[in-house]
């Protein structure tokens, strides 16, 4: 039996932070797909008529804040022993995102920086992990970066301002936010749609050294001339695999057995802007691992359910 110490605790972190970036495309970059850019849009219904082709349109120096609200709940058993559950505090991230250009056929480049990060601790309920999760969190401060968004919302690229003297581990992470920040923005089908349509976006990812495939159904509840309101429902599914991540402990060999990911939320879309207007999502994920420590495994299961929302702020 492994015995206790920092470093399966550690690991512990590890996997929850690979699972919770996975979730929501924290550390997440999208492979090459159709048409080179990593998603695939797929029209299931087109909706009631009238119908109408909806596509971002942005001006030029429009400028967007908002604030990203991420918890989570979780019971792990590790060697089959039920660990005490920990509260997780919920991390609170501040984005500043600005419209630096608009071309001809619709490509929208954009400037973006994470003005404030910090951890939102329970008075009443303490996190002991919260100290560590708030200086994970501190260098990443006033990070910038820069992308491309076609306007049907797809990611074409994206780039992050990572400083030199940053640990790996954090380069790391910064390098996985920079892919959170693109995929804010929501796909939609090159077609006319119209109220009641729906489709399905496919991502295949690789997250913190965890390659999985996510499938997105949206269906539009309301469209209006310049926006609407969807529902959306998401599923993850992961292939057994070792998992290569650099923030793991020296000699620690980390491996996923199963992974079952399903959620559901709802977001609204101003078409003047790139990012959703506000979104709400719940996930709830079941995962298996193996932890090898100086060649002593044990295996690790992890039930985890995460809310993430995204508020404009001053609404």
């Amino acid at each position: 039996m492994m015995r206790s110490s920092a470093k399966p605790f550690q690991c512990f972190l590890i996997a929850l932070s690979t699972l919770s970036l996975a979730t929501f495309a924290p550390t997440a970059k999208s492979e090459d797909a159709v048409k080179g850019l990593g998603v695939e849009v797929e029209l299931v219904d087109a909706g009631g008529e009238p119908r109408r082709l909806v596509r971002l349109s942005p001006e030029i120096g429009q400028i967007q804040e908002a604030d990203m609200i991420i918890e989570m709940k979780q019971q792990v058993s590790l060697g089959g022993a039920a660990m005490p559950s920990q509260p997780i505090p919920a991390q609170k991230m501040t984005m500043k995102v600005e419209v630096t250009d608009v071309s001809s056929d619709g490509d929208i480049s954009f400037d973006f920086e994470y003005t404030d990060m910090k951890v939102v601790d329970d008075p009443n309920n303490p996190s002991p992990i919260a100290a560590t999760l708030e200086k994970m969190l501190e260098p990443m401060i006033g990070s910038t970066g820069r992308g491309v968004v076609t306007n049907r919302g797809i990611t074409k690229q994206g780039e992050f301002d990572i400083p030199e003297d940053l640990s790996p581990q954090l380069k790391q992470m910064l390098a996985g936010m920079k892919d959170a920040m693109n995929r804010l923005s929501s796909p939609v089908p090159e077609e006319a749609i119209g109220d009641g349509a729906q489709w399905k976006v496919i991502q295949r990812i690789v997250a913190n050294g965890m390659k999985l495939t996510q499938t997105s159904t949206h269906t539009i509840t309301n469209l209006s001339g310049t926006g609407f309101e969807m529902s959306v429902e998401i599923e993850q599914k992961a292939d057994p695999q070792e998992i290569e991540n650099p923030m793991l402990p020296a000699g620690t060999k980390l491996k996923l057995d199963s992974l079952e990911s399903t959620g559901s939320g709802k977001t609204t879309i101003s078409e003047s802007a790139i990012f959703p207007a506000s979104s709400k999502v719940t996930v709830h994920t079941v995962s298996s691992m193996s932890i090898d420590v100086a060649g002593q495994t044990q295996k690790m299961k992890t039930d985890m359910t995460m809310g993430m929302s995204l508020q404009p702020i001053g609404e």
